[in-house]
C-alpha cells in the first residue's frame, strides 16, 4: 500500500516538474479538441482525473476516507491500463475488445469489494441512469399518433 502511494506521489511530482519546465508557451489561434470531452482543454492528467472521479463518487455515495483512497487508486490503475491498451491496439477497437471487457470486469469486481452492498447498488443505479436506461421506456422508440 505504501509502495503504491509512494509510486503515485513520485509519478505526480515527475509529471508536475516536466509540465513547468516548458521554455515558451505555445501560441495558437484556434482551439484543438484533444479528447472526446467538452471544450478544447486537451487531455487531462490521469492522477487528476482519478482524484476528481473518486471525490465525486465519495460525495454521491457517502464513501469514507479509506474507501475514497482505494477508489482513487483503482481509477488511476484502470486509466493507466486503458492507456496501455490504446497504445497497444491504436484505433483498432475490435482487436482490443476482449481485453477491454476483461479489464472492465476485473475493475468492477474490485470496486464491488471496496463499496458496501448499498453503495454498490446506488452506484449501479447511477451507471444505468448515466447510460440512459430508465430515461425512456420501450427501447427509446416513441409512437406518434396521427391526427384524423
Amino acid at each position: 500500500m505504501k509502495k503504491t502511494l509512494m509510486l503515485l506521489a513520485a509519478l505526480a511530482f515527475t509529471t508536475a516538474g516536466t509540465s513547468f519546465a516548458q521554455t515558451a508557451p505555445a501560441t495558437t489561434t484556434t482551439k484543438v479538441k484533444m479528447h472526446g470531452g467538452k471544450g478544447g482543454h486537451g487531455p487531462k492528467d490521469p492522477a487528476k482525473m482519478a482524484d476528481h472521479k473518486a471525490g465525486k463518487m465519495a460525495k454521491e455515495l457517502g464513501l469514507n476516507a479509506d474507501q475514497e483512497a482505494k477508489v482513487e487508486q483503482l481509477f488511476l490503475a484502470r486509466q493507466q491500463e486503458n492507456q496501455a491498451l490504446k497504445a497497444k491496439y491504436g484505433a483498432d477497437r475490435n482487436a482490443a475488445r476482449t481485453e477491454m471487457k476483461a479489464s472492465h470486469e476485473k475493475y468492477e469486481a474490485q470496486l464491488k469489494s471496496i463499496l458496501t452492498p448499498d453503495q454498490y447498488a446506488k452506484f449501479d443505479k447511477m451507471k444505468d441512469e448515466h447510460r440512459g436506461h430508465g430515461k425512456m421506456q420501450g427501447g427509446g422508440k416513441t409512437k406518434v399518433k396521427a391526427k384524423a
